[in-house]
């Protein structure tokens, strides 16, 4: 194989390598982590935090972030509920965090998860 084909095979390589890890046009490339309870969810990227409630169940939504290495977690609420927009904030530094669903009786919470 001569010395140009090697080039060009080399620089196809490094293209499909780099097309395999750049996000897709339109992707959040920030979100880090991200859990679910049916179709509504929580996500973090370390510091940002989103809450979104996609069910029109009449169930509240809400988010559990540890912040700051501290023993209690604090509270998000997607306030809008299911009728557009979510809720979100910013917090120093996000360790872990779960989502909630508010129902009777008992809470439906996903496992928890790191940025």
């Amino acid at each position: 194989m001569t010395r140009s084909r090697l080039v060009v095979l080399a620089g196809c390589a490094a293209l499909a390598t780099t097309a395999l890890v750049t996000p897709a046009a339109g992707a959040d490339a920030t979100a880090l982590g991200r859990v679910y309870v049916q179709a509504n969810y929580a996500g973090s990227n370390g510091t940002w935090v989103e809450v979104c409630d996609m069910e029109r169940d009449g169930n509240g939504v809400y988010g559990l972030f540890w912040v700051n290495g501290g023993s209690k977690p604090t509270e998000l609420w997607d306030g809008s509920g299911s009728s557009g927009g979510c809720g979100n904030a910013t917090y120093g530094s996000v360790q872990k965090f779960r989502v909630c669903e508010d129902v009777v009786g008992l809470d439906i919470c996903s496992s928890e998860a790191r940025p």
